[in-house]
């Protein structure tokens, strides 16, 4: 049985750009029997993310990444956005009850990250920060 996890990218320029090849190549590279949809992508300019959206295979855009946190069709909540905005953005998912998958740096302090952990721990929800490189097999020597 697939299931389909409904993802909010947040976030739509270079690392953006990446997250959403990441997303339509996950089913071909990984056997899962989880499959992300592309739900929804963030950005601040709206001609600039709905051109986003028609070129990397979005479903819908937002100008609004409080409004796409609301929604109780998203599952997952992606930043990609500059790291000044992770922290505010994460927290926010988390108590809007979403998994949150976070761009590096996941935060610009200490106490910054702390609060991110602590509002996912608090929402019980996963907070993650993605390593792309970790399981090379060169990595492991």
């Amino acid at each position: 049985m697939v299931r389909k996890v409904n993802v909010a990218l947040i976030g739509h320029r270079f690392m953006g750009k990446a997250h959403s090849n990441a997303y339509r190549q996950m089913p071909r590279f990984f056997d899962s029997t989880t499959i992300p949809v592309m739900k929804v992508i963030c950005g601040r300019n709206e001609e600039d993310v709905k051109k986003a959206a028609a070129n990397l295979g979005w479903e819908e855009w937002s100008t609004s990444w409080e409004d796409v946190l609301q929604r109780k069709d998203i599952d997952v909540v992606d930043i990609s956005t500059p790291g000044d905005l992770h922290t505010p953005i994460a927290i926010a998912a988390a108590k809007a009850g979403k998994v949150v998958f976070c761009e590096k740096p996941l935060a610009n302090t200490v106490a910054e990250c702390e609060e991110m952990v602590g509002a996912a721990r608090a929402a019980r929800k996963t907070l993650a920060v993605g390593h792309m490189c970790r399981f090379y097999p060169v990595r492991e020597a």
